[in-house]
């Protein structure tokens, strides 16, 4: 049998296209650490350790995730704005957690991590519309259990993460 992958693409306003996700190649990356540095730099306006003290995603791990196959942009008027990695297979981060547990169900799942959205682009929703096209991927990979997670306090990450649909599951 032959297994077709089906892509779609939206048109916007005017005749063009919005927004769409691909998957990252390595002639991204000088954008992707961008996104990344504007990022760290956001969360720090907000008052957030997340991503501080050279615990952000670092051009390594970026290329890692590019190799495997694993990292994606959001692409908003032709211009890449956004990055993340869907991630395959156990994630030690969530191996154990307190305060609640994993619904049983699927044992193989894929985790959604380093999801950035440059701040040009601040106040369109295109970090909303960059989960949506995430999720729809992990499915179309055929993973049915996502899982995703943010630093307690990350208030805009976790509007973002509940209103994709995801609930709450513990620390």
């Amino acid at each position: 049998s032959v297994v077709i992958k089906i892509m779609y693409y939206k048109i916007g306003r005017n005749g063009i296209m919005d927004y769409y996700i691909r998957k990252a190649v390595l002639e991204d990356i000088n954008e992707i650490l961008g996104i990344i540095k504007d990022g760290k730099q956001y969360l720090k306006e907000q008052g957030l350790p997340q991503w501080q003290d050279g615990t952000e995603p670092k051009l390594e791990m970026i290329a890692g995730d590019i190799e495997q196959e694993e990292g994606y942009v959001l692409i908003y008027q032709y211009h890449i704005c956004g990055y993340a990695s869907l991630v395959r297979g156990i994630d030690s981060c969530y191996a154990g957690i307190s305060e609640g547990k994993w619904e049983d169900g699927y044992p193989e799942y894929l985790s959604i991590h380093r999801v950035a959205v440059n701040s040009r682009n601040r106040g369109l929703g295109l970090a909303k519309k960059f989960m949506q096209e995430l999720i729809i991927e992990a499915q179309l990979l055929g993973y049915h259990d996502i899982r995703i997670d943010t630093y307690p306090r990350n208030e805009i990450m976790k509007k973002v993460i509940l209103n994709a649909g995801f609930i709450y599951r513990g620390m």
